[in-house]
């Protein structure tokens, strides 16, 4: 699976409806009213990502989250049971979180699979899987990938799960990814996923790919488990992007645009995993 482009819009944990309304326009000439935050965010990522680029009809859409629209949902429950009161016709439509793939494709002009993926900590791995699996079937030619979660949600949940403390963003991470090499910036070559850390450590040990250049972290693996595979992929350099630019839940996707957009002629292994103490790597060579 070729990358063809990629991006990550990682903003102000307070920024404004407005704001990225204004930013959206910079992308795109269609002007959003009745949308939130995360139909907002999504939007923004996505079409940073494929500016410039002439989609397909048949595009495929894979849309990961952690959390969704939540936010939304919270405040319709809030002038239900709180305000005691009807929530706004729009407010209730947009609490659904695949409303935001629907305003994309729509907006896109695309027509191909349009998908929601969730699964804690490892969506955008979940999500790949996914898109591998229907790339390989001939389901999908091409495809958006994106993993979106806003800021507030994002730190509740860190905080139930790890100690460590990072400065909270609003996340939008996406690539474009096609199966020719021909106009490419780098390829995913390895999706894989693993039932405890012993197993990822063992596929490491034993792995023949190229040398691992750059190495990333998810934010639920400790420093000592960090330490022990550096020991055994000897990378040159570690991409701490949750340090140098603020954690959502939707991180992953953003530290993959992150380095697609920054390396050069690097590769980059970036190994997460979750509550549960299942890992997932990815590993990506940026021509």
């Amino acid at each position: 699976m070729y990358i063809h482009s990629a991006s990550s819009f990682i903003g102000a944990e307070n920024a404004d409806v407005n704001f990225l309304k204004e930013k959206l326009r910079c992308y795109t000439d269609e002007y959003f009213r009745r949308v939130n935050r995360f139909i907002l965010l999504t939007m923004l990522g996505a079409r940073q990502c494929i500016h410039n680029h002439a989609l397909d009809f048949d595009t495929a859409i894979y849309l990961t989250t952690e959390h969704g629209n939540l936010g939304e949902t919270a405040s319709v429950l809030d002038e239900i049971y709180a305000a005691r009161s009807l929530p706004k016709p729009f407010g209730f439509i947009n609490t659904m979180s695949n409303t935001a793939a629907f305003y994309l494709a729509r907006n896109l002009g695309v027509r191909g699979r349009n998908i929601m993926v969730s699964s804690q900590h490892l969506s955008f791995e979940r999500g790949l899987e996914l898109m591998q699996v229907d790339f390989a079937l001939g389901a999908t030619g091409n495809a958006l990938i994106g993993g979106v979660d806003e800021a507030l949600l994002s730190r509740t949940a860190l905080e139930e799960q790890t100690s460590r403390v990072f400065r909270m963003v609003n996340g939008s991470g996406w690539l474009y990814v096609k199966p020719v090499k021909d106009g490419a910036c780098g390829v995913i070559s390895e999706i894989r996923s693993f039932s405890d850390g012993p197993a990822c450590i063992n596929w490491m040990r034993e792995r023949r790919g190229s040398h691992i250049d750059v190495v990333s972290f998810g934010a639920l693996i400790d420093d000592d488990e960090a330490a022990a595979m550096k020991e055994i992929l000897h990378p040159v350099a570690e991409f701490d992007y949750l340090r140098e630019y603020g954690y959502s839940s939707s991180a992953t996707a953003c530290g993959v645009g992150l380095f697609i957009m920054l390396f050069q002629g690097k590769t980059m292994l970036h190994i997460n995993r979750d509550q549960r103490g299942h890992f997932a790597v990815i590993e990506i060579e940026r021509y």
